[in-house]
């Protein structure tokens, strides 16, 4: 009894050393995988805030190879789509680069064209004033009509030469005004004096109606180029033997000055991009035109606080260019 009593307690001695040696073994081995998971979460961690080529230590990968490896693979992946990323963000810059020297080379040209050409412009517009003052002799009625026909032409190469040097210089610095207090009434009375004789060559009538006889406060220049343009363009798109019709009214906190012709409408999808720089609707009505007048028009109103809106009514078989003006 005492020798079978003896071998159980051999055995209940063996298992608690067997037990204690295993729990030791288990006990290092659940330090060891919470130290390589803490390396693991501090690389994932890492990389979440940005540092994508760190990668996991050694330790990590000897007690946990198999999950260590796939995140450095998968570590290794997000590098080469990062780096493949840079690559591409590098083209397109460089691209974008090319074609912003593209694009500054075109309007260095333009500019440069567009002032060569205003000299021999103005200087043949002087010549056809000679003419005209019979510098060289009376001419005759039929000669006349022909002179007066060519500077109407040419007083239309001159408004397009200075659209596109203007757009030019916008371009190039920021719109400066010089503001101060204008009557609208009698500035659009000289720009239609100025575009009557263009309006007449297109048998097109200007009418004016003015229901405002306060003062504006505007850079007169700018606010002149912008309703040149707008009437220049108005005439140019009339019906012959139309009108163009030019109204000033005023709300409590705007002034309003709307050009009105009668021909060929707009289409709504058109009206969304007649202010886009270049873009032009002349060629569908076999017109002339750069696609900066109305660009141009806008800028120089937004510079003034105001706004330019654009509508046609296919009913009345018109377009209506509407400026607002800020009352301040």
């Amino acid at each position: 009894m005492s020798l079978v009593f003896a071998f159980l307690c051999l055995i209940l001695v063996v298992w608690v050393v067997f037990l204690s040696i295993r729990y030791k073994k288990l006990k290092h081995s659940f330090r060891r995988h919470k130290k390589a998971l803490r390396s693991i979460a501090r690389t994932i961690n890492s990389i979440r805030y940005g540092n994508i080529y760190d990668t996991i230590d050694s330790f990590a990968l000897s007690v946990l190879p198999n999950f260590s490896e796939s995140m450095n693979r998968m570590i290794e992946a997000i590098v080469d789509r990062e780096d493949m990323i840079k690559e591409y963000q590098k083209e397109l810059n460089d691209q974008l680069e090319a074609q912003k020297e593209v694009v500054k080379l075109k309007e260095d040209f333009v500019a440069t064209l567009t002032h060569d050409l205003k000299v021999p412009i103005i200087a043949e517009n002087n010549m056809l004033n000679f003419l005209m003052d019979g510098k060289f002799g009376e001419l005759t009625q039929p000669q006349k009509e022909a002179v007066f026909h060519l500077k109407n032409s040419n007083k239309e190469l001159v408004e397009l030469v200075e659209i596109l040097l203007e757009t030019y210089k916008l371009n190039e610095t920021q719109i400066i005004l010089t503001k101060e207090p204008i009557l609208l009434s009698r500035l659009i009375e000289k720009v239609i004096d100025e575009m009557k004789p263009i309006a007449e060559a297109n048998s097109v009538t200007l009418n004016f109606q003015n229901a405002v006889s306060e003062a504006v406060l505007v850079d007169e220049f700018y606010i002149k180029r912008v309703l040149k343009n707008l009437i220049l363009n108005a005439v140019s798109f009339s019906t012959s033997h139309a009108a163009v019709d030019i109204f000033v009214e005023k709300s409590e906190q705007n002034f309003i000055i709307k050009i009105k012709n009668y021909g060929n409408t707009i289409k709504p999808e058109d009206l969304e991009h007649i202010f886009d720089k270049y873009y032009s609707t002349a060629n569908k009505f076999r017109k002339v035109g750069t696609g900066l007048g109305l660009y141009l028009s806008n800028k120089i109103v937004n510079a003034h606080g105001g706004e330019v809106f654009a509508s046609s009514d296919e009913e009345e078989n018109s377009t209506t260019m509407e400026i607002i003006l800020p009352n301040c």
